[in-house]
């Protein structure tokens, strides 16, 4: 079995950069942008064709921090992997996440915020079958076809779905 223990396993390293050598560059952002009901829509046209991540997250989530931390490790190795964060907390509170995803090694991917005090319209957005439970990751194939995951998301899984999205063996 696998470790989802610091630092990332040789054989995961040496997996996921063999996969992420094959995926295409993903423009990196450096602000938030502002998460609202038609956000969804938008981040999924600009990967039409292509797999990608969604990790959902709050800075109020112990969690979450442990999930991203291990998300930075692999973006560390692996600069192009197509993940999209969102952070579920206030647009009031962007600085305080920003600070956050710079502090973690995060910030140069591609981030959004929620920007509707109405979260439960936003979540709906995404997923009508998700009440808030954090952290929660989407996994996209290049046809869109979305599986959820709520917790932590392991190294087995990611390198699961890797095989399976890019039929990589």
């Amino acid at each position: 079995m696998i470790s989802t223990r610091f630092p990332v396993g040789l054989f995961s390293r040496l997996f996921l950069s063999s996969v992420f050598l094959c995926s295409a560059p993903l423009a990196m952002a450096d602000n938030f942008n502002a998460f609202t009901a038609e956000s969804f829509e938008e981040i999924k046209s600009s990967f039409e064709g292509r797999e990608f991540l969604l990790g959902l997250w709050s800075v109020d989530c112990p969690p979450c921090m442990v999930e991203l931390a291990f998300m930075a490790e692999l973006v560390k190795l692996n600069p192009s992997i197509p993940y999209v964060l969102v952070s579920t907390d206030p647009i009031s509170q962007r600085d305080y996440s920003a600070e956050f995803l710079e502090d973690i090694g995060l910030a140069e991917k591609e981030s959004w915020i929620f920007a509707d005090s109405f979260a439960e319209r936003l979540r709906f957005s995404i997923d009508p079958n998700w009440y808030g439970e954090l952290p929660r990751s989407y996994f996209f194939d290049s046809d869109h076809a979305m599986k959820s995951h709520s917790g932590i998301v392991s190294e087995e899984l990611l390198i699961e779905w890797f095989k399976k999205t890019l039929h990589f063996r």
